[in-house]
């Protein structure tokens, strides 16, 4: 018998799971040098509402592959970021221990599996990246669970795994993870940068090593 209190476990990606970086997508233009004006409009469309989510996806994907990133280029950016401490350690002892795992992030699939193993995680509510043999950008798939979205990912994750949405957990550290925090039974605010995640998490771990979350998730 599954005694677990919180037996599905999310995590949000960039910042979270992964050090040295607090949205990989910045990361990434301000290593390629893209078109910050650029950026910064199809931004500003996103969140007034003129431009969807999927086309502001596609517009960065154009900017980088505009400014010559290509596939080896962008996994030498990734061979310089770590997981957080405790990261793996945390991964294995909750799976030991039963419970079923999940990211739910607006970066990017291949940090996953640079750093990870997409093997690792149960479900994975990602973007996508598409290469073609050359190795330039070809594409991708944009996730509809970022941002605001993030709760209806973890609300689907739930339901398929046949768990309330009182026993899951969240870990996460921005503004981009208000919703699922809102929304998880357990939430866990860790290397923050949001006063507002700050105040609607349970808990806050201000220390920067995921196994002191251990004992906060049964």
């Amino acid at each position: 018998m599954n005694t677990l209190k919180y037996p599905l476990v999310c995590f949000d990606l960039d910042g979270t799971l992964v050090d040295d970086t607090i949205f990989i997508w910045n990361t990434l233009h301000q290593a390629f040098a893209t078109d910050l004006d650029s950026r910064q409009r199809a931004r500003d469309d996103y969140f007034s509402g003129r431009l969807s989510y999927p086309e502001w996806f596609e517009h960065d994907l154009k900017l980088l592959d505009q400014a010559g990133a290509n596939q080896q280029q962008i996994y030498a950016i990734l061979d310089g970021l770590k997981p957080m401490p405790g990261a793996h350690e945390l991964i294995a002892a909750l799976k030991k221990r039963g419970h079923r795992l999940a990211i739910i992030s607006g970066s990017l699939d291949i940090v996953v599996a640079h750093l990870f193993g997409e093997e690792l995680f149960d479900h994975l509510l990602i973007n996508r990246i598409w290469f073609d043999a050359a190795g330039r950008i070809r594409g991708g798939e944009p996730t509809p669970y970022d941002l605001n979205g993030k709760a209806e990912g973890l609300k689907d994750i739930a339901r398929k795994e046949g768990i309330p949405l009182s026993a899951t957990a969240f870990i996460g550290d921005n503004y981009n993870d208000l919703t699922i925090a809102k929304t998880a039974g357990f939430s866990i605010a860790f290397n923050c940068k949001s006063d507002e995640l700050r105040q609607v998490c349970d808990v806050e771990v201000k220390e920067k090593d995921l196994m002191k979350l251990i004992h906060l998730i049964s």
